[in-house]
C-alpha cells in the first residue's frame, strides 16, 4: 500500500505551484527538512525566521497538500515542496555548499534485522551530504529506535573527522524537553511509552 501511495504524481494547481522547488540558492540560508510528514516541522521552521528557506522532503501526497495549505494559511513565502527521498533532492537541485541545515526527525526505523540495510541514516549517506552542507552546518536527528540511535551513534563516531557531535550532554539528548518540534511521530512515539532521542551534528 505504502509502494503505490509513493508512486503517485502531485496533481498541483496553477497558484500553488510557486511552492514547488526549481531550484536552490546558495546565498541563502537554506534547511532541508527530510522526510516531512504533514509538515508539523517544516511550517514551524519557516515561520520561525522567513529569512530561511525550508524545503520539505516528502513523498506522500497527504503530506505535500497538507504543507501547501497551511502555508497557506501562514502566508508563508519561504517554503517550498519537494516530493521524493532525499537522495533525489541532492542529485538533483543541490550544489556543493548550498545547504545550511537538514533536519530528520523521526525516519523509518525499519525495525526488522533484515531491512536495517534500507534506513537512511549511515556512514554512506553522511559521507554523500558532506559535500553539499556549508561550513558549520547543522544536522538534527530524532528517533525513538534504540537499535537505530545504537547504529546511528556509531556512525558518528566513524566520520568524527566530518562532523562533530555538539549536544553530548544528557540532558541535551531528550527530545521532550527541548523546544523542538512536536510532530505525529514524536506524539505518537510518546503515546508508545518511547522517549524520543535527540542528535545535533555540525559539519566541520
Amino acid at each position: 500500500m505504502e509502494d503505490q501511495r509513493a508512486e503517485q504524481k502531485l496533481q498541483i494547481n496553477k497558484e500553488d505551484i510557486k511552492y514547488i522547488i526549481k531550484n536552490i540558492d546558495s546565498s541563502k540560508y537554506n534547511i532541508i527538512d527530510v522526510g516531512s510528514g504533514y509538515g508539523e516541522s517544516t511550517i514551524e521552521f519557516a515561520s520561525f525566521d522567513n529569512k530561511k528557506i525550508v524545503i520539505a522532503c516528502e513523498k506522500y501526497i497527504d503530506g505535500i497538500k497538507n504543507i501547501i495549505e497551511n502555508a497557506k494559511i501562514e502566508s508563508l513565502n519561504n517554503v517550498f515542496i519537494f516530493q521524493g527521498n532525499v537522495h533525489q533532492l541532492l542529485d538533483e537541485y543541490c550544489i556543493k555548499n548550498s545547504i545550511s541545515e537538514i533536519w530528520i526527525l523521526f525516519p523509518d526505523p525499519w525495525p526488522k534485522k533484515r531491512h536495517f540495510k534500507r534506513r537512511l541514516i549511515n556512514v554512506v549517506f553522511f559521507n554523500k551530504i558532506k559535500k553539499f552542507l556549508k561550513k558549520e552546518a547543522i544536522i538534527h536527528i530524532a528517533s525513538d529506535s534504540k537499535s537505530y540511535i545504537s547504529e546511528i551513534l556509531k556512525c558518528i563516531s566513524d566520520v568524527k573527522n566530518d562532523f562533530l557531535w555538539i549536544n553530548q550532554n544528557k540532558q541535551e539528548w531528550d527530545y521532550s524537553n527541548l523546544s523542538l518540534p512536536k510532530t505525529k511521530y514524536y506524539k505518537k512515539a510518546l503515546e508508545n511509552g518511547l522517549n524520543p532521542f535527540y542528535i545535533k551534528l555540525m559539519k566541520l
